[in-house]
């Protein structure tokens, strides 16, 4: 039973976007879900609650923690949270690099990311898995419209919607968007 974790920051939790990638694993029943930029874990433990109401599966939760030079997560806060919602023996919390996985080839069946995510951050991992499940914060026009995305003269994530086909899961700010749905 889904249960919204709001005490822990996140972007996704002022409008709830965590039963958005809940529902999306009770949906999809992926058995082996990765979840990319984790800050304090709110989407890890969105996701592994999902796991553990399925019965199987298992969350891989990478970051840099504390290598991250701007808002970055804290492993040990992590794993204290997923504790608290006894979800711990569903989640690996790993230290990696997005662009060091990327080029693993690691094989998933859901993989949400949530690394300051541009157009050309979501282009890359289309490049590299076209035909999976992926869930991705932002593909709103609200979220391509952040301060910072015009400061760094980023990329939009909208500008790639008819491209690589996405919907958007979740319109709330920061938004959830996802393709092979």
């Amino acid at each position: 039973m889904y249960q919204n974790p709001h005490h822990i920051v996140s972007s996704y939790g002022k409008n709830n976007i965590g039963k958005t990638l809940y529902d999306t694993v009770i949906k999809y029943k992926p058995k082996k879900i990765i979840d990319f930029g984790i800050l304090y874990g709110y989407s890890t433990i969105c996701l592994a609650q999902g796991v553990k109401d399925n019965g199987f599966g298992e969350v891989i939760a990478y970051d840099l923690f504390e290598d991250y030079p701007y808002k970055r997560a804290v492993k040990d806060v992590v794993l204290n949270n997923l504790k608290f919602y006894n979800l711990d023996q569903y989640v690996s919390l790993i230290k990696k690099d997005f662009n060091n996985w990327l080029y693993e080839n690691e094989k998933f069946d859901l993989l949400h990311l949530d690394i300051s995510n541009t157009g050309d951050t979501i282009s890359e991992i289309y490049t590299y898995f076209p035909n999976s499940l992926v869930l991705f914060e932002g593909g709103t026009q609200e979220r391509d419209n952040e301060e910072w995305m015009h400061k760094y003269n980023a990329t939009p994530i909208t500008s790639l919607q008819s491209k690589i086909n996405y919907n958007i899961l979740n319109p709330n700010w920061p938004g959830l968007s996802g393709y092979n749905l």
